[in-house]
């Protein structure tokens, strides 16, 4: 249900296509990204050690799935009221309930993260997510192909108010879903609300301390520019279709796609060799994305983008495997610590998110290009400088 959701949401199509029918500035869309990753590394941040402390954790997974979906029901009344008619300054309204969707966000992730270490074990991982991925993405694609089609036809913003009201609607399905997960409740302390200063200082003092955890922070910070030219890809390809938003269905199905066939591959490496692995085959991969869409964009006929999508379905995936780095370091009850620490650091890179994608409106397109390409292919060197934590000495209490 989750996966269905998301794909009728995808970062990289429908979200930015729709804050284009409001206001084309590539400034405001590049606030996207910023938006996105502070909601997602803040909220979790400052509730980390609540989480650790709860006795059942899928809880917290089944509120903050049910909540994320307010938002997109919100949004869906305002076009409905607005007969489809936003003004320019409903663009701030709109980021406001973004914000808020990936506070809840990052709280689900770290809390979905959590119940997997606890539950599933390291040397099944891999594979157990890439078999899920297939399933809802197979489930999700389908629903995206019968409804999408039909819903991105008409002209003007109608069509995102269907979606919208969608989205909302099956994401609070799949907070109330999550409620039938069998989990063994934790014996833990009541938990004691802390001040944001703690809570970072708690974050610099584990960076200090923990130098394998540093490394991998330092790679997931390279790595996560690729994220802050997401909202782009969709405008240049639209561009060069002429505007028809039928091909956004047909990017959202080929982002999916490439998730699971990238999911696959380095689940298998995961499982066989480690979460390593896996790293070392999908950097040096998100370091070709913005190559790769720089050239499909001026070379190749406007029907070969997609191809653009189906590479950049690997972005969440390793987004996944770096996470899952993270809990096989650590013992149980420190996880939603590391997690939320990892996820903060991620944030760092998107202040430069509004000046890159200003870029692509000031200057020729391959050079924001080329810049997040060049400092994603740093971080695809520095995973060969980070350790396997199968060769580490287990932590206590881990999975």
């Amino acid at each position: 249900l989750f996966r269905v959701a998301w794909i009728f949401k995808t970062e990289s199509v429908i979200m930015p296509a729709f804050l284009d029918t409001i206001s084309e500035s590539g400034l405001i869309r590049g606030a996207l990204p910023l938006l996105n990753r502070a909601g997602q590394s803040l909220a979790p941040l400052l509730l980390a050690q609540q989480l650790s402390r709860t006795p059942l954790k899928k809880l917290w997974l089944s509120r903050t799935t049910f909540l994320m979906g307010a938002p997109f029901l919100f949004l869906s009344a305002c076009i409905w009221l607005g007969n489809a008619q936003l003004p320019p300054a409903f663009a701030f309204v709109f980021l406001t309930a973004y914000v808020v969707f990936f506070c809840m966000h990052g709280i689900n992730e770290m809390t979905a993260s959590t119940v997997l270490g606890k539950l599933i074990a390291a040397t099944q991982r891999g594979r157990l997510q890439a078999a899920a991925s297939a399933i809802g993405t197979t489930a999700a694609v389908s629903l995206a192909l019968l409804l999408l089609s039909r819903w991105l036809q008409p002209p003007g913003q109608a069509p995102f108010q269907q979606i919208f009201c969608f989205v909302g609607s099956v994401m609070m399905l799949a907070g109330i879903s999550s409620r039938l997960l069998r989990e063994p409740p934790d014996l833990t302390a009541t938990a004691v609300p802390q001040p944001a200063s703690t809570a970072f200082r708690r974050t610099c003092r584990l960076l200090k301390e923990d130098p394998v955890l540093r490394r991998l922070c330092l790679v997931a910070v390279l790595f996560i520019f690729s994220q802050t030219i997401f909202p782009h890809y969709q405008s240049i390809g639209l561009a060069r279709s002429g505007r028809s938003r039928t091909v956004l269905m047909h990017w959202v199905v080929a982002q999916h796609i490439g998730a699971v066939c990238f999911s696959a591959a380095s689940g298998f490496l995961a499982d066989r060799t480690g979460v390593r692995s896996a790293l070392r085959l999908l950097l040096p991969c998100a370091a070709c994305a913005p190559l790769l869409a720089a050239a499909l964009a001026r070379f190749a006929p406007p029907g070969w983008y997609w191809i653009t999508f189906f590479w950049i379905g690997l972005v969440p995936v390793t987004l996944r495997v770096l996470v899952n780095y993270v809990i096989e370091i650590v013992s149980r009850e420190r996880r939603p610590e590391y997690i939320s620490t990892l996820n903060l650091c991620m944030a760092v890179p998107f202040l430069c998110s509004p000046l890159l994608c200003a870029l692509v409106d000031w200057t020729v397109l391959r050079i924001p290009f080329l810049i997040v390409s060049a400092i994603v292919g740093a971080g695809a060197l520095l995973t060969w400088t980070i350790r396997e934590p199968r060769d580490l000495e287990a932590p206590e209490s881990s999975a």
